[in-house]
């Protein structure tokens, strides 16, 4: 019976599945760390992306009103912040989804490089 070339797995058909494995696995990593919140001067601030819609709200509104002010819950305790801690929020959230993408992006060329090959890398690039 004559082999069907069509129906092979070549070597290079396996290198580039595993590299979309190790594509996906760095955009998990990515959100997961995007929306596993951070910590500003003491106060955790959710970052996943129902909150991020929330922090963007309250931004617009500092913005509008310097003397706006309102009750945040923040690791299961409210507090109460005013319009320049609603922006400095806001920055820091922009600023920590901003880098969590740029990783992203340094990993994702890192493993078309080939300098990173394996998931426990990823995971180490995302610690």
């Amino acid at each position: 019976m004559p082999l069907n070339k069509a129906l092979m797995i070549t070597s290079e058909m396996r290198q580039a599945e595993a590299k979309a494995a190790l594509v996906a696995h760095v955009a998990q990593k990515r959100w997961e760390k995007e929306v596993g919140g951070i910590e500003i001067n003491g106060l955790t601030v959710a970052t996943d992306d129902r909150s991020k819609m929330m922090i963007s709200g309250a931004r617009l509104a500092a913005e509008a009103d310097p003397g706006f002010t309102t009750r945040w819950k923040s690791g299961g305790v409210f507090v109460t912040i005013d319009a320049p801690a609603v922006i400095a929020i806001s920055n820091a959230v922009l600023a920590h989804v901003s880098a969590c993408f740029a990783l992203e992006a340094q990993v994702q060329a890192d493993i078309e490089a080939g300098t990173i090959t394996t998931v426990e890398q990823i995971d180490a690039a995302f610690a």
